[in-house]
């Protein structure tokens, strides 16, 4: 008898954690044998679920970004000059985007770890609270420098629970069917653009109903309170949807990962591409969604013009997305999000010469276009190729660390910079500028991604691995 101790095939030992990235990519791809995801009604209700979420969590971010341009200078910052309160009014729209990557970092640890579903529950909650505080907080006019002071803090909590959000709902709803990743990616992401369009749609309707001193005596509050009720419906369809079956199979087979960030920043690279991508789109999206409010204002616009311009866009962008996603699944989702940068970089100067025009019509279609065709096929595309460019193990992490990187640099730092260089520069032309810049980096971040062997979401995009025999495992590709 061979003195090899006897293994029984059935209970196989546990792997130590330090082996499990060395033989992740030796294990067959994707859940443990059966069909590898989840029954065609949970997989929906997945999808729902992290879509409807998603909507409402990105309504009371986008919420404060149209509150920003529009109401909160008087409201706490009414000492100063009206460009000193844009500027400071999106100084603390900015600390939202800093506090980003802190909360990406916690959900991302806590999401690889414990699973996606109580994670994306968690975010929810912060965001839901921390909004409707905001609805209740008293102004400058009342308790003095108290009132922005607050308002910073809630900000943060706000910033950090969207930066756990993104990255949990798109991998709720991809790894609960791989098949057609492209499309119900596509689909969470609409589902932000819905957001957008609750957050802008909300003061389309105070704007119209009320004058300016109802609006900013009481009717600003309303669609911040609202959160509480909205969030309410989002925890309750997020409480009934299972864990992903990909990440329960790591459960299962004791693969998850006990110290994600580490794991996933050993190979930094694709880490570095999806920031270089989301800061380079970002810019140009923030800055025609939340700079160009207020820049548009300055020059005589109205502002149902800016506001319908963003909702039109919007609307386009929730039924393009999942266009977009699926199209991704056939051709490289690189080459067409470098197409997208490279459409946002022609677009800049349009952009500002519709708005000096004054032309509502022109105005709201080369908005619409930016934001709705151009935008959306970057959007469309990414929550299927970021999700394939980790292993499951750090996904959460991988994708959540880079993409809320680059959303300090492209929503939270782009529209202040662009406001401080219209000032000193006096015309728009330093800002259009930038956002030529920011695509061409974000285009040097897509040809830098690197697909991950071992990752099955984007499987939609290439034929089905053979299955796997376990005498060639050694090879450390899977096949």
């Amino acid at each position: 008898m061979s003195d090899r101790a006897y293994v029984d095939p059935a209970h196989p030992p546990a792997l130590p954690a330090t082996d499990h990235e060395a033989l992740g990519r030796s294990l067959p791809p994707g859940p443990p044998p059966g069909d590898g995801s989840s029954p065609p009604g949970r997989a929906r209700r997945a999808v729902a679920a992290a879509s409807i979420g998603t909507a409402l969590e990105w309504y009371d971010f986008f919420l404060y970004g149209t509150a920003a341009a529009l109401v909160f200078p008087a409201l706490f910052f009414p000492d100063e000059d009206p460009l000193t309160g844009v500027l400071l009014s999106f100084a603390v729209y900015a600390t939202g985007f800093l506090a980003r990557p802190l909360g990406g970092l916690v959900a991302g640890h806590l999401g690889d770890r414990y699973g996606r579903r109580t994670t994306l529950l968690g975010t929810l909650l912060v965001m839901g609270i921390a909004t409707t505080l905001i609805g209740l907080l008293p102004t400058h006019a009342q308790v003095g420098a108290l009132a922005p002071a607050l308002l910073v803090l809630l900000r943060l909590a706000q910033g950090a629970a969207t930066g756990g959000e993104w990255g949990g709902a798109v991998l709720l709803a991809i790894e609960s069917s791989p098949a057609r990743a492209g499309a119900r990616g596509g689909l969470v992401q609409s589902a932000l653009y819905v957001g957008l369009i609750l957050g802008n749609l909300a003061f389309v309707v105070l704007v119209g109903a009320l004058d300016e001193q109802q609006l900013l005596a009481w009717g600003w509050r309303i669609p911040f309170l609202a959160s509480i009720v909205l969030v309410g419906v989002g925890v309750h369809l997020r409480r009934r949807v299972d864990e992903s079956p990909e990440f329960t199979a790591l459960l299962e087979r004791r693969r998850a990962s006990r110290h994600p960030l580490r794991e996933v920043l050993r190979r930094p690279r694709n880490v570095v591409a999806v920031f270089l991508v989301r800061a380079g789109q970002n810019t140009t999206f923030y800055l025609v969604s939340v700079f160009c409010l207020g820049y548009a204002a300055s020059l005589g616009v109205e502002r149902w013009v800016t506001l319908t311009a963003l909702l039109v866009g919007a609307g386009i962008a929730v039924v393009a997305c999942p266009i977009w996603g699926r199209l991704g699944e056939r051709i490289l989702p690189a080459r067409l999000t470098i197409a997208a940068l490279g459409g946002l970089a022609v677009i800049a100067v349009p952009v500002f010469v519709a708005l000096e025009s004054g032309s509502a019509a022109l105005v709201i279609g080369v908005v619409a276009l930016t934001i709705g065709v151009v935008n959306a096929a970057a959007d469309g595309v990414q929550p299927m190729w970021f999700a394939s460019l980790f292993d499951a193990r750090v996904r959460y992490s991988g994708v959540t660390i880079g993409r809320e990187a680059g959303a300090i640099v492209g929503g939270g730092l782009s529209p202040l910079l662009a406001a401080w260089l219209v000032a000193t520069a006096g015309h728009w032309w330093p800002v259009a500028a930038m956002m030529v810049v920011a695509a061409a980096l974000g285009m040097v971040g897509a040809v830098l991604a690197r697909d991950e062997p071992g990752a099955t979401v984007d499987s939609a995009t290439r034929p089905a691995p053979a299955r796997v025999d376990p005498r060639r495992r050694d090879r450390g590709d899977g096949a």
